[in-house]
This record gives C-alpha cells, structure tokens and sequence, in this order.
C-alpha cells in the first residue's frame, strides 16, 4: 500500500487505498475481504467480477454507488449481445465507445474514417432505444440510403426477435403506400422514423408535434446544407423556439466578446447575457426531459452561427478530420527531356489507380494532351473536372486506370476524392505552381499577399517590416477584402479603412516591382522563377498547399491506420521544385524527399497495396473485431488545456464534449478513436486540516498528512482546491464560494479537481484504454498515477505514453509505445512531497514561535539557497574598489582592476592619461572554438535572465508554453543529448541557410531518456513569424515579444551547437603604466567562422607594442563580486546538487513570495532582506545539519537513488521521521528588543 485517496470509494465514497482502487474494486469498510480473494475473483471476466462484488456488498447490505458501475457495464454488455445477434460478429471496439457514450445520455458527434460502421451503430442503438419504448429519428443523405436502411433495421428485428414499428419515407414511394405512410407519422404510429435530411427541411411542420428521445443524423454535412434544420432537430428533442432564441443570444455576445477581446465598452452587457442565457438553458434541460442527439460525418466542415446551437443546447460540437496526417513517400524525378515519356513510363510500372496532375498554368488542354498520350501507350486515361463526373465511377470500378487533371488547390481532383480503397499513387507532371503576372494593377487580393510574401525574402531593414506589416494585415483581412471588393457603397468605417490599406499595399508591391534591383533580386531568388512570356514578365512559385492536398489523396486515415502513399513529382523548374521542398517542409514535420532512383519502388508498391487489399476487406466486411481489432477507444489525459488543444489540432478540427465542465476534444489518428483532456496539472496532495486546525495534533499515528503505523508510512491524499480568483491552492474541504485568502463570498468560484476526476470516470469507463501523457519528469508520472489509480475501478486497461514535444510525429510514435507507470519514479516524488511537508510545516511551526509571525515559512533546499544570497550579498558588500577604464587611441578598452587601493585615484588616472601605457609581451595566436551545447534547464535559467532580464519563473512559464505549442522540446531537462530527428532539424535549417559544409552533427551526450532544450522544427523566429502571419502555422496561443524572444534564444544556441567550429585569432599581451601590469587577451579576427555565423563573437582590435596614448581614463568604484541574478542562482544550484529542473525556478520564486530576497529594479540582481536575514540566522543556529547545504545535497541524492530503484522509499522516509522526532517541540519566542 503506498497511499490512501480521500473520497474515491467507488462506493461509499470514502477514503480508500491504492491497493484497493488498482483492484477495481471498494474499500475495506464496504467490502472486508483479502485482497487475495478478490485477485482471484479478477481472473474472471470484468462484467462477472463486477457482479460477484455488487453480491458481495449486497450480503454485507453496504452496496451503493457501486452498484452504478455494475449496471452500466451489463447495459453495454446487453447491447454488445443485441448487436452480435443483429450482425452475426462483434462490434468493433469504436462502436462500443459510442455505445457507451449513448447510454450515458449525452448527446454526441462521431467524427470517424470511412469502415468504421458509424452507419450501422446508428440504426442498432436507434432500434435498442425504440425496444425500450422511446421514439426515435433516423436521417440520411438519400432517397437509396433510406431504403438501406429501411432493410437493415427489418433484417436486424427478425435476427433479435423484436417487433418495432419502423417506418420510411423517400422520394420514390408513392400512392396509397404513401398515404398510409403520411397518416402513421401525423398519429405518431411509428418507433422508428427514417427519411432524408431534405424531407426534414419540406416536411417540418408535419413532424414538429412529434417529441423524438433520440435523432441520428447520417451525415451531418447533408443536415447542415440548410442552416435551419439545426432549428428544426433540435425543436424535434423538446427544445422550444424560445430557448434556441436564448443560445442564439448566447452565442453572438460570445462572438462579440471574442471579435473584440473585451477591451470595448459593452462587455459587461454582453456577459451579462451570457451568464443569464446559460442559467436559462440549464433551467429549461433540468425541468424539461430533451432528447438525444448523434451526428456522424467523414469529412465534418460545420460553418455559421447555428452550428454552435449544438455547443450551446447539448455540450457537443462537430469536428472534421485532418488532410494534413499522411503516410506518403515523397519522390522525385530530376529534369527529364519529355515530360508525358516519364509520366507513361511511371504508370505502366506503378500500374492503375494513379492521379496525374499537372501545373496550373499549363491548364485542361495540357492535361488533355497527357491523357492522350497515355491511351497511346495503351493506358485508360481520362481527364477529370466536374462536368465529367461519371468518370469517377468508372475509375473507381476498374474501367479507368488513370485519371488527368490540373493542380488547382480548389479543383476536384484536389479536393474532391476520397478513396482510399482505390487511389494508390499520384504523379506531378512538372512541379505544382502558381504564375501571375508581376503587373499588380487589376490584382486580386489573394495575388498581392502572394507577392508581398515572395518580395519580402529580397527587402531589407524598413521596407522589409513594412512588407511584414501588410502581410499580416492583409492575411487577417483577407476573407473580407474577397467580399468588399466587389462592393463600392454601403462600407462602414472598418470597411473602407480595409480597402484603403489592400490599396496601399498593391501601390507598394506596384512600386517595389518598377524598381531594378528589386527585379534583379527576385531573379536571382534561388527559390523562385521569372518568366517573360509574350513581353509581359511572370513570377511563378511553388504551391505547397496543393502539393500536400493533392498527394494526400493517397494516404487516407481509415479504420487501421493511415494507408500508405506514392507521391512523384517530375521537375520541369529547378528553382521552383527548391521553393516546393523548402516550403513543404515548413509544412508538414513528416516529409522527407528523396529521389526516386534512391529508393525501392517495388517494395514501396507492396506496402500500398497490402493497404489497400485491407481496406477494401473492410468495406466489404470481410474483417470483423474477432479476427483483427483495428481501432482501439482510448481516453488521453494531459496536464494543461493548451497541450490538450495543440495534440487535437494535428488531427483535424476535433469534436468537442463538454462533460460536466470539462472540455473534451475528440479525433481519429488511424488507429484510436482519440478523447483528450487535461488535468490541469496536480489533481491530489497531501491532506491539510483547515489553518484554525493545525496546533491540534488529532493523531499520534499522523504527521501533517501521513499516516505512521509499524514504521510504515502511507500518505492520504486528498483532491486539489483553487480560487479561481487569486489562484489560492489548498486541499482541506470548505465553502464552494469561500477563498481563505480573500475570505469573501463575492464572484468567487473555488475549483475542485473532484470534478475533473469525476469527468475522468465518465470519460474512462467509454473507452477500452486510458492513456496518462502527463509531462516526461518525475512530478508528470506522481500526476499520471494519481489519476490512473483512481480511475482503474472505471478503466478497463491503463498505460502511460511519453513524449518529449509536442509534434503529430512525435505523438504518433508514443502512441506506438505505451509502457507501464513507473512505479520508482512515483516514489521519489512520494518521498519529496512529503519531506517537504514535514520540514516545512515544523520548522515553519518554530518559526512562528520564536517571530510570532505565522506568515512565515522555511524549507529544507529553499534555506541552503538563501544562505547563497546572504553570503554573496556580505562578499559584495566588501568587495568594492577603484577600477581604472582605460581607452587607448584606437578605441580598444582595458580595464586596471589590480591597482593597490591606497593610491589615489585621480592622481593616477591623470598619471596614466598623460604618460600612456605601454604594451609589451604582444602575441597572436590561431585558435580552433567549438560551439556551446544546447541549452539545459539551468543554462536557459542563466542566459534568459543575463540576456533577456527575464526572470526564472518567467521564463519557465514561457517555455512551458512554447513546448505546449509544440515549437521547443520538453524544457524541464539536466541532459543535452540531441536525438537523430533533432540533428535532422539541424542538417535541414543549417543546410539551407549556410551550405551543408558548416553542419557539424553532435550528440553531445550519450543516449538516455530526455534530450536537450531545442526547436523542433527548422524555422528561425523570423521565418517562424511569418508562417504564423501566413496562416501556415496556427498557434491555439498568441505569441507575445517575450516568447519570440526566448524561442530566438533557444533557437540560436542549438543551431550553434550543430554547426562547424570556428577558427579565430587571439591577441595576448601585457598592459603596464609603471610598475603594474594587466594580463589582457580577446579575439581579433575570425578565419574560418563556423558556428559564430549565428553566435558571433565580440572581437577586438589589434594593438601595437611599445607605448600606447590614452584617449581617455575613468576611474570608477565596483565591487569584485556581483550579486547573483536568478539564473546564477539556479547555475549554482545545478553544480551544487540542489533542486532539480523542475524544482529550480520554484525555489527561488518561494524565496520571493516570503519576501526572504528581493530582485532589484534595473539590474535584476538579488539582495536579502533584513527578515530573510534573521529567518536564515535563527534556522542556521538552532537546525543547522538539517538545513545545510550538504545535507539538502544528500537528500537530493537520495531521490535519485529511489527513482533509480537502488533504495527502498520507506526506509528514506523513516530516516527523515527520525530526523523530525529530534526537533525541539517548543521554542521560546524571540526576545523583544
């Protein structure tokens, strides 16, 4: 037993043990039996184990909550069995997820790939739902659909032996089939109703009587073709005009606030309606029972304001899948003398089901003449575009082996298809482009950006922010500047100051182009191309998001993974093909080009069509869940909000559920249907009684939230609270609208983590999985076990994922490889957690006796630390002295800082004026300087704060949030190990801005588990700014100077740290004015500049021997020794072996909060102050060997030990009770003075 979990009894809700909850099962007060007893009662099958416990609770008459478990396992075994018989084989483990979501209640979207049997889930749970008397809705897209499904709900009645009512209506039916149809839905005569969306739209008025407890809507997108039909479904599951009205209101004041960041006046109007509406709405669901409703889709684009009535009225939003996931290999063929022989050479060996694209501006009559000339070689070939839509069905069939079209981001061949079971290859015939004249008069907006974009890579200094300025303007403006200009009256304001500005950017971009050296620039661009055609010049560049949206037709997320894909591209414009590598992987982390003749073509060919063969078995539903279980449910916790969103995102716009508060983000990656939340970082710490509480000691077999009995320690946890206001945390139980620092009851709102856990439960018992991706250091895996302990009563199966950024790949590859909980980890932060309560609390304890001052507070690594600040402080204090700056005649700068301290000062500095110096001893020598490794927690402390005056809280703060946005690797971290894919990152950046020559590999450390602070993409700040302006790169979190800023930092130092050395020229020689002599040296020249190409070195000018005149002597007063900054503090921690990554800024900002030292105001140095002075004085007498730097030094070492597994964690937390049982129960109060 490690722990004991306040509240989190499955059944009584009492407190209950580790060993208790990982047994899935009550705590001993419910349920007094062996735990041996219940591990063989495991062995059977979780529904039977469930219910032999609900019997065994029932004979001791303590079963309550548990039996809520025990039911809701058997309705979905029931409905598993329902399902077997219908179908004849197994649901898959997705239709189960949704399966159990429904009988939770909730209303819900799937957002699932193709093969998944969204279709049929609907029909089994809308007949479940009508053989418990409830009426049911079913909607799809067509008239055939209807009839199909019509069948299956009669063939899946025969096969379960029920009698439902289920009635169908469609265009095609007619007479007095019809009529008796129109009759049983005006009585209500039915269970079932199946018709199209559109007969919902034309036939409203006749349904609205009817109040539906379930509506399954079949595709979405066909539902939401007529806004208004969201109105309609929603009026069909109890919700009245008037509510809707409400949300409606709801939704615009969030629109308004949002458009406006509530800076305005009317905010206040605005959330006023907000909160209002919301209590309305929950008011109106309590009192009126309002049905269900599931929406399934493939592809999932919802616009406009109505959509969000589904967020508003029932905690759900529809989400659509990604383009961008691909498993595609990305070829290339060098210039070849005819494109159409290479492009006929590529099909007959790749064979059928290949899209051929060429360029845009070759246009249809190029794409025509390829296809003809690929039936010549006696391939079937047809061009596609929408007035040629049967073709489609005939390539789909066989019938066409290839299909022929233009480039067009927006074209169907683009866009259009999806089919993963037939489409295998895709073949470039020339690089995809985009060419428009360099004449901006009649220019569209969406030219001019594409202009400004390639002009700013050729301006410089003034010029170049302007471009960046409009740039960014006019990618936020753009959607309304393709509306406005086509509008001349009626604009307001806003609007015509957008117009005036796309005006003032095409006179920019018009001027810019009649300048030649501009022109000469943009030719020499190694990235674009310049054509003169017909006297008129054209800029073409390449088109990256075709590129991707168009080879992505060949890699398709579907029920098992994502299918692998062939992508060519025949280069026709070297320059242009450079632009699409470059711009492709600004992109997309996973492409990787390589040239066709480097790979195995036919080996790639198997590993497509071994793809498609298990697609297509499928569809055709010749692989049920027995056979091979293809996509698994699975529940991801994360710790923070931001991370949750930023993993959603690189898998298309995710569903969203909103349970019990909680937001929920729902996508498919392959191969799991993917629910993520967020924990928000701890949900559980030691138990506190309330602050009125502490003195009394309740229990001789407690101390301060453990339990001590047979020299065995076990802590009580209990969840986490906060005040949202201030931000307060404590854990002892106290009014939901009372802080204990504020005190008062007015607008606060104190935040459980209880709710969050009982969101989890919900979550957890959905899924067949649960995945803890909490951050990869000790404190992520404490939180990771916490939370998994307490979920295993709900969770069928729970494993931890681990991940050093937040990248798609990286993320796919640790659901590749989930792992146990590490249980010695979990121990050492057991271990720290509790040493730090106890220290803390009684030495906290004598201090308020001896000041009389219960604000005050110590700690064991936090007092060493101080003493450091004392020490230096008292160092610098006696260290001031005259300097002397001398400038010699040539600028150069040397500093006397060894002259005795008797000699005066102005005497001396007249002396050294008038006389010179005299250098002497003068040599230069060639030095070879290799590169700083990458940064470290400490290293990054140290510089932001040297060069950013950024302090360490601030700077932790910010990189979490850049790691959370998946621009920088995990930033808690002691290793400068660089991993293969970072030296990757490297090779690609170094390569393209200096020339492969200058990249110089280095692991820096040998293999381990983290890995150095580094980017993780190759994207300077600027070019990083740009995407972001672009729109290529949609960080869910503004950037502010202060993230631009550390990320250039980061940046920098870990290109540097991949970079050649540099070779450089080093002056020495000695500088003396009578008898005293300075040692001086520094660099001169650079021979060969390696990595100071981004990391410079601060050179120096040469000097001559002999004597030297003196342009100018100030002498000043300075001290020796400087005060520390805070990222000094942490670099001694670091050599000291005191705190840890995670710990380091936290000790110094504790340090600050008690008001111990203090940051001055300019220089950002830290001096004590007069109470952190006598605190550190008093704790240093009378506890000295507990709070000595060697001894916080020796329990640092044992956590590392326990992680490690080389110590027994009890045995340390028995040396540190001792330790405690040693202090003086009493102090006496400071005398008064």
């Amino acid at each position: 037993m490690k722990a004991i979990f306040e509240n989190a009894c499955p059944n009584c809700g009492g407190p209950i043990d580790d060993e208790r909850l990982m047994l899935a099962a009550p705590c001993r007060n419910c349920l007094d039996i062996p735990d041996e007893q219940l591990k063989q009662l495991m062995s059977s099958n979780l529904l039977d184990y469930r219910k032999k416990i609900v019997e065994l609770l029932e004979q001791r008459g303590t079963l309550q909550k548990y039996a809520e478990v025990e039911l809701f396992e058997r309705e979905i075994a029931d409905f598993k069995e329902m399902a077997k018989k219908a179908l004849g084989v197994d649901l898959w483990d997705a239709q189960v997820n949704w399966a159990c979501k429904a009988l939770s209640g909730k209303s819900f979207a799937i957002t699932a790939p193709t093969g998944l049997g969204k279709t049929t889930f609907g029909l089994l749970y809308a007949l479940r739902m009508a053989m418990h008397g409830r009426k049911c809705y079913v909607m799809v897209p067509t008239s055939i659909l209807v009839e199909q499904a019509k069948k299956k709900l009669d063939d899946y009645s025969v096969k379960i032996g029920v009698n439902v009512r289920i009635l169908c209506y469609h265009a095609g039916i007619k007479g007095e089939e019809r009529e008796a149809i129109w009759k049983a839905i005006e009585s209500g005569d039915f269970d079932i109703l199946v018709t199209t969306s559109q007969f919902l739209a034309r036939y409203f008025e006749k349904l609205k009587g009817i109040r539906f407890d379930l509506a399954f809507v079949d595709d979405v997108d066909a539902l939401l073709k007529a806004s208004k039909n969201i109105e309609r479904v929603l009026q069909l599951l109890g919700f009245t005009p008037k509510i809707i009205e409400t949300a409606l209101d709801v939704i615009k004041a969030k629109r308004w606030l949002t458009a406006r960041a509530g800076k305005e006046e009317g905010s206040e109007v605005q959330l006023r309606i907000i909160r209002e509406g919301q209590e309305e709405i929950e008011r109106f669901k309590r009192e009126n029972k309002v049905g269900m409703l599931i929406v399934s889709t493939a592809t999932g684009k919802p616009r406009g304001l109505r959509v969000k009535l589904f967020r508003e009225l029932l905690g759900f939003e529809v989400g659509s899948k990604a383009e961008q996931i691909r498993n595609v290999a990305d070829l290339y063929v060098p210039q070849v003398a005819d494109l159409k022989i290479m492009v006929a050479e590529l099909v007959q060996r790749l064979g059928g089901g290949g899209l051929i694209y060429v360029p845009m501006d070759m246009g249809i009559d190029y794409a025509e003449h390829i296809a003809g000339y690929l039936r010549e070689c006696g391939i079937r070939a047809e061009v596609f575009y929408s007035k040629e839509k049967k073709r489609l069905e005939d390539f789909v069939n066989g019938e066409i082996e290839v299909l022929v079209g233009v480039a067009n981001y927006y074209g169907l061949l683009v866009r259009g298809i999806d089919l993963p079971q037939r489409i295998r290859y895709a073949i470039f015939a020339g690089v995809p482009r985009i060419r428009f004249s360099l004449a901006v008069e009649e220019a569209s907006p969406m030219r001019v950006l594409q202009l400004l974009i390639e002009l700013r890579e050729v301006l410089e200094g003034d010029e170049k922010k302007k471009a960046e300025a409009m740039i960014a303007r006019l990618s936020r403006d753009m959607d309304v500047l393709q509306v406005l200009i086509k509008r001349i009256e009626g604009l307001t304001s806003r609007q015509k100051l957008v117009l005036r500005r796309f005006e003032e950017a095409k006179e920019f971009v018009s001027s810019l182009l009649r300048r030649s050296d501009i022109r000469r620039k943009l030719e020499e661009n190694p990235y674009v191309s310049i054509k003169e055609i017909e006297g008129k010049l054209y800029i073409v560049i390449p088109d990256a998001p075709t590129y991707i949206q168009a080879s992505g037709r060949t890699s398709r997320v579907f029920a098992g993974g994502i299918s692998k894909g062939i992508s060519i591209v025949i280069v026709d414009d070297e320059k242009v093909f450079s632009g699409l590598v470059r711009k492709t992987k600004w992109m997309s982390e996973e492409i990787e080009w390589r040239k066709l003749s480097e790979v195995d073509l036919d080996e790639l060919v198997k590993e497509v069509d071994k793809d498609r063969k298990l697609i297509s078995d499928i569809l055709a539903g010749k692989i049920s869940a027995k056979t091979l279980e293809l996509v698994k449910s699975a529940l991801l916790i994360v710790e923070s909000p931001n991370k949750a969103k930023t993993i959603a995102s690189f898998f298309g716009r995710p569903a969203k559920r909103i349970i019990n508060g909680i937001r929920t983000y729902e996508v498919s990656t392959g191969k799991y249907v993917l629910s993520i939340v967020a924990s928000g970082g701890h949900v559980y710490d030691l138990v506190t009684p309330p602050p009125n509480e502490r003195e009394e000691d309740k229990s001789a077999k407690e101390l301060h939230g453990v339990l001590v009995e047979d020299n065995k320690f076990i802590p009580r946890y209990t969840s986490i609270k906060r005040c949202r206001k201030c931000g307060e945390q404590f854990t002892y139980p106290i009014d939901k609208h009372v802080c204990p620092k504020m005190g008062s009851k007015e607008t606060i709102e104190i935040e459980d983590a209880a709710e969050r856990i009982k969101s989890f439960k919900e979550l957890a018992r959905e899924v067949s999985l649960v995945l803890i991706g909490t951050d990869p250091d000790v404190e992520g895996e404490k939180i990771g076990w916490d939370v998994g302990v307490v979920l295993r009563p709900y969770a069928k199966e729970i494993k931890r994922i681990e991940f050093h950024e937040i990248t798609r790949r990286a993320i796919l590859k640790a659901l590749e490889q989930p792992r146990e909980i590490d249980e010695k980890m979990v121990e050492a932060q057991i271990v720290r957690r509790i040493e730090d309560r106890w220290i803390g609390f009684e030495l906290s304890k004598r201090l308020w006796q001896y000041f009389n001052n219960n604000r005050l507070s110590a700690g064991r690594v936090q007092t060493p630390v101080l003493g450091w600040v004392i020490e230096r402080a008292e160092e610098w204090n006696r260290s001031w002295r005259w300097v002397y700056i001398v400038t010699l005649e040539n600028g150069v700068k040397i500093v006397l800082d060894n002259i005795p301290q008797d000699i005066d000062h102005n005497e001396f500095s007249r002396k050294i004026f008038n006389q010179g110096l005299v250098i002497e001893n003068l040599e230069f020598s060639e030095e070879v300087i290799n590169p700083p490794p990458p940064y470290t927690t400490d290293t990054m402390l140290r510089d932001a704060s040297a060069k950013l005056r950024l302090s360490a809280t601030e700077t932790m703060k910010i990189a979490q949030d850049l790691f959370e946005l998946g621009f920088i690797t995990y930033h808690r971290t002691d290793s400068t190990r660089v991993s293969d894919a970072g030296m990757n990152v490297a090779k690609t950046y170094i390569s393209e801005a200096f020339g492969e020559q200058l990249f110089k590999a280095r692991s820096w450390m040998m293999e381990g588990a983290h890995e150095c602070i580094r980017p993780t993409r190759p994207l300077n700040t600027s070019r990083l700014l740009e995407l972001i302006r672009e729109g290529v790169i949609r960080p869910i979190k503004r950037l502010t100077s202060d993230h631009i800023r550390l990320y250039d930092m980061i940046f920098t130092r870990f290109i540097a740290s991949q970079m050649a050395p540099a070779k450089v020229v080093k002056q020495k020689f000695t500088a003396r004015v009578d008898s005293f002599s300075k040692e001086v040296e520094g660099y001169v020249d650079v021979v060969e500049e390696g990595y100071t190409k981004v990391m410079p070195l601060r050179l120096t000018k040469r000097v001559k021997e002999g004597m030297v005149s003196v342009i100018n002597v100030t002498p000043i007063r300075k001290p020796d020794v400087k005060l520390f900054t805070q990222g000094e503090l942490v670099q001694l921690m670091k050599e000291r072996g005191i705190g840890r990554p995670s710990t380091y800024a936290k000790i110094i900002d504790v340090l600050r909060r008690r008001g111990y030292i203090i940051e001055s105001k300019y220089r950002k140095e830290l001096l004590p102050t007069k109470i952190g002075r006598r605190v550190y004085d008093f704790l240093k007498k009378m506890f000295g060997d507990m709070v000595s730097e060697e001894r916080t030094r020796i329990v640092e070492e044992k956590m590392d030990l326990i992680e490690r597994g080389e110590l027994d964690y009890q045995r340390v937390l028995s040396e540190f009770y001792e330790e405690i049982k040693q202090l003086p129960p009493e102090i006496e109060a400071m005398p008064m003075a």
